[in-house]
């Protein structure tokens, strides 16, 4: 039995598609339909999992005319790409590449699940949910969904995350020193205020005696130079593939607020200074909210930071760091386990025909 994962450009969208991948290729042949980005196909290729690359459209006022025929044109070419393939379960992770696709599958009577990451469902999930069979949640909150499809599930982690490594270790292998050590990530959109950020705080990182692994993006040469000319330890990354271990390397995190960053520290129960990206349709700033509320992050709106008065905030943010680890250990927004059950006995159901609810 065939199940097609549809994801997006972004890591926020990719790699749960990839986690769910994992958990169900035991038992199902797994084929991604996923947009032409490097770090996508490399990736894909490192787990040996079969992948097609598929055209997208993002409709836009300026192109709106252009991008409604590209879509029309795109849910045709989605529906001979399923009668081709047979899957019997299409499932996206969100983002605009989804929805002609999603839609195809809806016109062949496919079973369609949509995993939403964030606590603001986004206009994909509001657009397709009334055509999807399932809608799985991170975070316990509906919006207004369709609460007979809603499952909170939790986000689904990469096998990668789930390996434990020793801090000292780790920080052996790096080359690092056995003293605090943060590391900031700028996401895949809006890396450059957080470098920025760092880059007019290197005094305070020094003084306080801070060693700062950093992917940085495009900036890496740039910040990396300035590192050696401050003194800084640490090390500065373009990008990596190896996240869990630089996770197990640190003992605070500075970051925006995707979802699949932020449950990523919250599974490594690492307090974290979150700084939300802006522009990402007020997903990232209600994820922030919802955790800051219960106590598991220090967030603030880039908008209310003043690059100055960063030493003052992440002051107020390592004192309160021992209360965020504490609230930490109550908090749990990974998959469990429950994706893998749910799509098994819908499959058992498709198999026997039997009118057997599962929810």
């Amino acid at each position: 039995m065939k199940i097609i994962i549809i994801t997006g450009p972004t890591g926020g969208h990719f790699l749960p598609g990839v986690a769910i991948g994992e958990m169900l290729k035991e038992y199902f042949e797994i084929r991604f339909f996923v947009p032409k980005r490097e770090y996508i196909i490399r990736y894909l290729e490192k787990k040996n999992f079969q992948f097609r690359i598929i055209p997208f459209v993002k409709i836009t006022k300026k192109n709106f005319f252009f991008s409604i025929f590209k879509l029309f044109y795109l849910i045709v070419f989605s529906v001979i790409l399923f009668i081709k393939e047979k899957p019997k379960i299409v499932i996206g992770t969100g983002s605009y590449v989804c929805v002609p696709f999603i839609i195809g599958a809806k016109i062949l009577f496919k079973k369609i699940i949509i995993h939403e990451q964030n606590y603001l469902p986004s206009k994909t999930t509001k657009i397709l949910s009334p055509i999807a069979n399932f809608i799985f949640l991170t975070f316990p909150y509906t919006n207004r969904l369709p609460l007979k499809k809603c499952f909170i599930t939790g986000f689904p982690l990469i096998s990668d995350y789930k390996v434990n490594l020793k801090k000292e270790n780790v920080r052996e292998d790096l080359g690092l020193k056995e003293t605090k050590t943060i590391l900031v990530l700028g996401g895949s959109q809006g890396a450059s205020f957080i470098n920025k950020l760092i880059l007019n705080n290197l005094d305070y990182f020094k003084k306080k005696g801070f060693q700062i692994l950093h992917i940085a993006g495009k900036d890496k040469d740039y910040l990396e130079e300035k590192f050696k000319e401050n003194g800084i330890e640490g090390k500065v990354y373009e990008f990596s593939y190896e996240m869990n271990k630089l996770y197990s390397a640190v003992d605070f995190v500075i970051c925006r607020a995707g979802a699949g960053t932020i449950v990523e520290i919250i599974e490594k129960k690492i307090p974290a200074f979150l700084i939300p990206y802006p522009f990402a349709g007020g997903h990232q700033i209600k994820n922030a909210e919802y955790l800051s509320k219960i106590g598991c992050v220090f967030f603030i709106e880039e908008k209310k930071l003043n690059i100055k008065e960063f030493p003052y905030l992440f002051d107020k943010f390592l004192y309160e760091s021992s209360n965020i680890s504490e609230n930490l250990k109550k908090i749990k927004l990974s998959d469990n386990g429950k994706i893998k059950e749910i799509i098994l006995e819908l499959t058992y159901k498709h198999k026997n025909g039997r009118n057997k609810r599962i929810y």
